[in-house]
């Protein structure tokens, strides 16, 4: 596997690389005028494929995506289809474009194709679309009364040659390059002998009447239609290879618009003709002409997309009419060296498949067959038959002891797997010790062994009985995970790796060999995390890392994958390593992770608990902004689900803190996923439960995050009854200090809105607003919110007040009550709030404002600068507020009160004492408010030297002498 770290640096070529194709992908780029090499052909589709893998209904945008790479400027030779929404004629219209470039073909999995595909794959790779490398061979064989039967002779053209083998003899004939059927049938001599005669005349004259036809070599870039299988006319004729619909007849193929204007010269190209006729003694000889074009396709990966495969297969042959014994499922004029199919099972599970699914091409050339989870091979016979065969992959295939005589007679394997995950499948091994002996003593080039799941280790020793013989040869890789009597355990293993369950690094190599393996997979991860559970120095959290995110993506759709994986996770993401190593990148690869997880299993309270913890340790909203508006929708999920309180509480606490310290933007978001109406939602069920705990509290505290600054959420607050939700809590919970601050805090955001104070301008909410003045409830912030409630409020003016309150509310007697509350407040109070602006507050120092609302505004200031300088003195400055107070603090007009006068000058103090020193240390814990008499002396006399060198017109100019007035008095109201 990969390492995944060296996917992450940020600045490498790779990363680079992968960036700007990512980037393609992603805005859609139109790739049709672009000339691409075949590697960048092959990143795009598998960046496409990464990104597009989990979303819905994508089988159009792919196949617009596919349709961009032409074979005559951007080819392709790597298609990894695996899980992608192709459907049969994507699939089509792919091969017949880049059938001559093609090496790997992957469609595991795509459940849109039909047997359709595999026809496809069979025709269109080896048709002809440029007579000039099309390649046929002769051959005329005769069987005799009991079927024994000999080659008579072949001949092969070639590249211009035609080479006849006949008893041993050979013979080349240079015959120059022909393009013409005709010409070339005349020129092999097919239907030279005399038993033949009777096919030939009418052959040529089928052949003769598209002679006429003008034939263009400047077309043959652009693959052609020409029929697989067209049916000759002798007699005795055999059929042809399968149509390969599984218990039906293929449907006619639909072709490409391509332009045709030769096409019936490519048609009679046919890939397989079959004449046969009876002789004398009961003897029939056979001419067999096969016409093909070489095709550069190694690897076809089937995978689990089986139902392209025919389901029933009977004794005597494929059960389809167009069938027969001599059929195979794969054309044999393909060269594959890799052939990988994942859970084909039969009606008739005892049906002996191989025979039909090895051809004759595939004994010389296959390098690597995987069969995993499906039917038994019975002897395996077909096996012994390949020549080349380096991989063998049986993994949880049954009866596999049957089959082992036949297995050891391919000395050329090199990587052995007959694993199994199912006990009556693996310890079907009557003497382990001997056969396991027999196979590793029989197979001298074996160096990858799996044994995993069975009885093959024998019974507990020190070491391996059957692997004596390895001892001093040991093996790369062997597999004993879940071995019976515990191999894993044994204290001498022949092997450089191992996967097993005894030790960190046995399940870490298990973790990764069986990365596609969901049943082995889930074990292993599950052991992976009693390792972070249970040891408290876990040595490899980077390869463990990969192991867990690639698991994760690969099985998204498996649960418990991502309930084991996410469990690790849990404590990778906790550790000393991911808090010190890990990169942007790391972390966003992490969270993406989670949240498709998350996503995809939203129902499940295990896995959505598992996110939710592992969350909490990042940095929020930091970490999570690049997938805020997911995230956000995912909580909500959570929150509204009553099934986990636990889990509840820590959606609503990872909501609340990803609200906290966001803009406007992002709050916004917040509002139009429903998180208002969500969060009453919870309140109501707790008032009809009549319970305030955390998450009714935390609730109200979200909602005041997502309303600061953010009108329209305010408004989707007043819209959805919360000022009856407001009430009620007052009413049952009159007592919870938290909840009275978060629901204080809320109103003061909303009366920040001038459209949206008149609603807050009923007699019921003012005196409930004047009675929590002289609330001393969690220290000052309660008074604090609601003074703040009514000092915008009063902002409005009396009008406003007269217009919307009766008579019977008086406003004077409210900010009377006000201005007394301010008074009591200690200037050093310790404050729970955030500000990301003071322009609220700054609004209500204006000339035309109530004194009292003034008074407010300007302690609020000088508050929160002197208990928490180095956040608010900056903010005062970036926000225009310093030329604000010193309006005030100058300002002797008699409507300016001197204590709004002294609280301005204060704030400028402690302002100015900041910028010099960095920090307000002393005034931090003291409740003095009085300012030293040479900070206001050298303070107007630094200010008026900066008007009077503004205003100087020359150098020339002489300074006139200015009396100072202090600003401000030293005078506590």
């Amino acid at each position: 596997m990969k390492p995944l770290s060296s996917n992450l640096v940020a600045n490498s070529p790779h990363s680079l690389l992968h960036q700007c194709v990512e980037y393609v992908v992603r805005e859609a780029v139109d790739l049709r005028g672009v000339s691409l090499p075949k590697e960048i052909c092959d990143l795009l589709i598998q960046v496409y494929r990464e990104t597009h893998l989990n979303t819905d209904s994508v089988g159009d945008s792919f196949a617009k995506f596919l349709s961009q790479f032409r074979s005559n400027n951007s080819r392709i030779s790597v298609a990894k289809f695996a899980d992608m929404a192709i459907t049969d004629e994507t699939l089509e219209a792919f091969l017949e474009e880049h059938s001559k470039t093609i090496t790997h073909l992957d469609i595991s999995n795509c459940s849109d194709l039909t047997a359709n595909a595999l026809h496809y794959i069979n025709k269109i790779l080896t048709r002809v679309t440029d007579p000039r490398k099309l390649i046929r061979t002769v051959r005329v064989i005769e069987e005799g009364p009991v079927q024994e039967s000999r080659v008579l002779y072949t001949k092969r053209y070639q590249n211009g040659v035609i080479t006849t083998v006949r008893e041993n003899c050979r013979v080349d004939e240079n015959v120059g390059i022909i393009t013409d059927d005709y010409d070339l049938t005349q020129a092999m001599g097919i239907f030279d002998d005399t038993d033949f005669a009777d096919f030939k005349a009418r052959k040529l004259r089928d052949l003769n009447g598209i002679r006429c036809i003008d034939f263009d070599l400047n077309d043959c870039d652009e693959p052609m239609n020409v029929d697989y299988d067209l049916k000759s006319t002798g007699q005795h004729q055999q059929q042809p290879l399968p149509s390969l619909t599984p218990n039906r007849r293929s449907p006619p193929l639909l072709l490409l618009s391509r332009r045709h204007h030769n096409k019936d010269c490519y048609d009679n190209y046919r890939q397989l003709e079959v004449f046969s006729k009876n002789i004398a003694d009961n003897r029939v000889k056979t001419l067999e002409i096969k016409t093909w074009q070489n095709t550069p396709l190694q690897s076809l990966i089937i995978g689990r997309s089986t139902h392209i495969l025919p389901d029933y297969i009977e004794e005597d042959g494929l059960d389809d009419e167009e069938f027969s014994t001599q059929s195979h499922l794969i054309n044999p004029l393909l060269p594959i060296r890799k052939l990988v199919i994942h859970e084909w099972t039969f009606v008739d599970s005892s049906t002996p498949y191989l025979k039909y699914l090895i051809n004759s091409q595939m004994k010389q050339t296959l390098q690597h067959l995987d069969l995993s989870n499906g039917c038994a091979i019975d002897d395996g016979a077909p096996l012994a038959e390949l020549k080349s065969l380096k991989t063998l992959i049986l993994y949880n295939c049954p009866k596999l002891h049957h089959a082992i005589n036949n297995i050891i007679k391919i000395k050329t394997l090199r990587f052995l797997d007959i694993s199994s995950t199912n006990d009556r499948y693996g310890h079907g091994y009557k003497d382990p010790n001997k056969q396991l002996a027999l196979i590793v003593q029989s197979l001298p080039e074996l160096t990858r062994f799996d044994i995993s799941g069975t009885n093959l280790a024998g019974p507990r020793y020190d070491y391996i009985p059957g692997l004596i013989s390895r001892h001093n040869n040991p093996f790369e890789y062997l597999g004993l995970y879940n071995t019976a009597n515990e191999a894993a355990y044994r204290r001498t293993i022949p092997a450089i790796s191992v996967s097993g369950d005894a030790t960190e690094e046995q399940i870490l190599t298990g973790c990764e060999v069986y990365i596609d393996r969901v049943e082995f997979l889930r074990r292993t991860l599950n052991d992976l995390f009693h390792c972070f559970r249970l040891e408290t120095n876990f040595h490899n959290i980077n390869r463990a890392l990969d192991i867990v995110l690639e698991s994760m993506a690969r099985h998204l759709h498996e649960k418990q994958i991502q309930i084991a994986a996410s469990a690790s996770l849990f404590y990778i993401v906790k550790s000393d390593e991911a808090k010190h190593n890990f990169n942007i990148k790391v972390k966003q690869l992490i969270i993406t992770r989670l949240l498709d997880a998350m996503q995809e299993h939203r129902y499940d309270i295990t896995m959505l608990r598992n996110g939710s913890l592992t969350l909490i340790h990042f940095k929020i909203p930091g970490d999570v902004i690049f997938e805020y508006s997911r995230l956000v929708e995912i909580l909500l999920r959570i929150v509204t689900n009553d099934d986990d309180d636990f889990i509840q509480r820590l959606g609503i606490y990872l909501l609340n803190t990803l609200a906290c310290q966001v803009d406007g933007d992002q709050k916004t978001i917040v509002g139009d996923l429903g998180a208002i109406d969500k969060m009453l939602a919870l309140i109501d069920a707790r008032l009809h439960r009549n319970i305030c705990d955390e998450v009714m509290e935390t609730a109200w505290s979200t909602m005041w995050n997502v309303t600061d600054e953010t009108p329209v959420n305010c408004q989707r607050f007043l819209d959805n009854n919360g000022m009856d939700y407001f009430v009620s809590c007052m009413h049952s919970f009159p007592n919870s200090a938290e909840l009275l601050r978060n629901m204080m805090g809320l109103l003061g955001n909303v009366a920040e809105c001038s459209h949206l104070r008149h609603r807050l301008m009923k007699s019921d909410y003012i005196m409930r607003f004047v009675e929590l003045l002289d609330s001393e409830s969690d220290g000052i912030e309660v008074s604090y919110n609601a003074a703040g409630i009514l000092s915008h409020i009063a902002s409005d003016g009396s009008h406003y007040w007269q217009q919307y309150l009766p008579y019977d509310c008086k406003r004077e007697y409210m900010l009377n009550r006000l201005s007394a509350a301010i008074r009591r407040w200690k200037i050093n109070s310790k404050r729970n709030i955030n500000y990301r602006s003071f322009e609220p507050i700054l609004r209500l120092l204006r000339s035309n404002i109530p004194s009292e609302a003034q008074y407010w505004a300007v302690w609020a200031l000088a508050n929160l600068t002197r208990v928490y300088s180095s956040k608010y003195c900056p903010l005062l400055k970036e926000d225009n507020g310093i030329e604000v107070l010193e309006q005030l603090a100058q300002n002797e007009s008699s409507s300016i009160p001197q204590h709004i006068r002294h609280l301005s000058s204060l704030t400028l103090y402690q302002y100015c004492k900041y910028t010099d020193s960095g920090e307000l240390t002393e005034l931090e814990t003291s409740e003095d408010i009085d300012i030293p008499m040479d900070f206001l002396v050298n303070y107007s006399h630094n200010k008026h030297n900066q008007l009077t060198t503004t205003t100087t017109p020359s150098a020339t100019t002489t300074s006139t002498t200015t009396t100072t007035t202090p600003i401000g008095n030293a005078i506590q109201p």
